[in-house]
């Protein structure tokens, strides 16, 4: 199925996170607002699948990796006509043209919905952790410490905002994204993904109780 473009066929990619001012670098067609899609997609070195979450104003965010299934190798953040692409090391006008879509299955989401002790990985890294009701992130072991907080409510629905401190691998820094959940996720509980600018962390949360 075609996708339906509500956004300006062209949207010029403004100054990135942690990258420079990507002026030359267009993306052609837009995701749907309000809703959650994945497509397919052709321009973009980190890969040819993407995963759109965006509000009725335009706001959100877009995952890019190889496949359906692999860690995203960059994000897309929307407001409006602006978009920031992280990492933001770009050269050449690069286009986006999505080619096919389908809706994700995400509805409304809260800390206190989540709440309870987890398992991530990040290729070979990984790390536990408890996500209390309040959106509190507290270390629980593994090769990598993970910490930080979920914000309590977010634009898009199915996501909430994170901020994630990282430290004891080779993944350590503080980490700005998403966590998104999503019944396309199973047997993950939820997704997270983060970047700090120059990196990508992708991985699902696996409840501790499913691994005993």
């Amino acid at each position: 199925m075609r996708a339906t473009y509500f956004l300006p066929a062209c949207v010029i990619l403004a100054a990135c996170n942690g990258g420079g001012v990507h002026s030359n670098v267009v993306m052609g067609g837009a995701p749907a607002l309000g809703q959650s899609t994945a497509f397919l997609l052709d321009g973009d070195p980190a890969g040819n699948y993407g995963e759109a979450f965006m509000d009725a104003d335009g706001k959100g965010f877009i995952v890019v990796g190889p496949s359906d299934g692999q860690p995203a190798q960059a994000l897309y953040r929307f407001d409006g006509d602006t978009v920031q692409r992280s990492p933001g090391a770009l050269t050449g006008t690069v286009n986006l043209n999505q080619s096919s879509t389908m809706t994700l299955r995400t509805s409304a989401v809260a800390p206190g919905q989540l709440a309870g002790s987890y398992t991530v990985q990040w290729g070979g890294l990984a790390a536990d952790f408890k996500l209390d009701a309040d959106g509190k992130l507290t270390a629980a072991g593994g090769a990598c410490q993970l910490s930080g907080a979920v914000q309590a409510s977010g634009g898009v629905p199915g996501t909430l905002p994170v901020t994630l401190t990282i430290s004891g691998c080779t993944a350590e820094g503080k980490y700005d994204g998403y966590l998104i959940r999503s019944a396309d996720y199973a047997p993950g509980a939820f997704r997270l993904v983060a970047d700090d600018g120059k990196r990508i962390i992708d991985g699902y949360a696996i409840s501790n109780g499913m691994l005993k």
